[in-house]
């Protein structure tokens, strides 16, 4: 039995404009299509070219994005307390911790605002919902 060697079909480079690119990512960006939908729909074999175009273009992909660091503050970490009984703390270490508790969630809702304006996507949680 003889063995034939099958020769992958060699596919046309294609080169689209940087406006299609735009186009294509701002669309998936809106969030009304998939990936996968958006290469169907415009016929484009490359199955990672959102991904390269938005790397090149650069653009953020907030849907596929790791989950942002804990801001690190160093006086949320336990103060052990010299003066005074075990476990109570004094009225300065309280009030700079409730200072520092303020700071981050003051930190939180910048972010959450300046995500909410930058890409147009929802994430609080709407108060109408069960």
């Amino acid at each position: 039995m003889e063995r034939k060697t099958i020769k992958p079909k060699r596919v046309r480079a294609v080169y689209y404009s940087k406006d299609f690119k735009v186009k294509i990512i701002e669309e998936y960006l809106a969030g009304n299509c998939t990936k996968v939908d958006l290469l169907r729909k415009y016929d484009i074999k490359f199955r990672s070219a959102i991904q390269t175009w938005m790397k090149q273009l650069g653009y953020l992909d907030l849907k596929n994005a790791p989950i942002l660091p804990v801001l690190k503050i160093h006086s949320l970490k336990k103060i052990k307390s010299k003066a005074g009984p075990p476990g109570q703390k004094s009225r300065k270490e309280l009030e700079r911790e409730l200072q520092d508790a303020q700071l981050l969630v003051e930190a939180y809702a910048i972010m959450i605002e300046k995500a909410e304006r930058e890409y147009k996507i929802s994430i609080r949680k709407k108060s109408n919902t069960k």
